[in-house]
């Protein structure tokens, strides 16, 4: 009975119970078709990948299988044995590296016609006194 449970609580951390009643499926091994499906920007949330050489990659992602996402990731960094260097700071999927301190952040991509979820650096807009806007 105990092994039953142990088993059963391992599938649920890698299920994702979505909002307002929407079903779901998601499995760490085997992720959605549509795992970084969109039609806008608000759609798009970003997931750190959580075992991996060099910089740490940033990825876009769907914004209803982010948590569940992210929570896959950090089970895969946990139990991580990878035997490479790793290195400071965060690769974006548009290919811009930057410091742990900076922001990657999410957008739809419809250049192929489809949309995807890609990570990208935003540019702080200029302002006069050279400070970015509040909320950067």
């Amino acid at each position: 009975m105990l092994q039953a449970c142990a088993i059963a609580l391992l599938f649920l951390a890698c299920s994702s119970t979505p909002p307002q009643g929407e079903t779901l499926s998601y499995s760490c091994q085997t992720p959605p078709a549509d795992l970084t499906a969109c039609a806008g920007d608000t759609d798009c949330a970003t997931v750190v990948v959580g075992c991996y050489c060099g910089a740490q990659p940033v990825n876009g992602v769907a914004h209803k299988y982010a948590t569940t996402a992210q929570s896959c990731e950090d089970t895969a960094a946990s139990t991580c044995a990878l035997g490479c260097a790793t290195q400071t700071g965060m690769v974006a999927q548009d290919g811009s590296k930057v410091d742990t301190a900076m922001t990657v952040a999410a957008h739809c991509d419809r250049s192929t016609g489809t949309g995807i979820c890609k990570s990208y650096v935003p540019t702080a807009p200029t302002g006069g006194s050279g400070d970015p806007p509040s909320g950067w």
